[in-house]
């Protein structure tokens, strides 16, 4: 099993851990392709008015944990051997 995500941080000889956040483009366009979609959906669906401040947060909000969730959640590919 090879894990294909880089890792958030990375110890050098003397036991130091550096930590370091790469987002790369196609991952920084997922995110605000999601934070439009949820912000205009909050401001569009609800049949209540909604302010737009409040629809921007629930935009923040979905935004940043899909990105949360991109990052930690690992990618594994199995490489030669199948698993169920």
């Amino acid at each position: 099993m090879k894990n294909l995500q880089p890792s958030f941080y990375e110890s050098d000889a003397f036991g130091r851990t550096n930590y370091n956040v790469n987002l790369n483009k196609e991952n920084l366009l997922k995110y605000l392709i999601m934070f439009v979609v949820v912000s205009s959906a909050t401001l569009v669906i609800p049949t209540c008015g909604v302010l737009r401040s409040h629809a921007i947060m629930v935009g923040l909000l979905a935004s940043t944990t899909y990105s949360i969730i991109d990052m930690t959640y690992p990618n594994n590919v199995y490489i030669n051997e199948f698993h169920h």
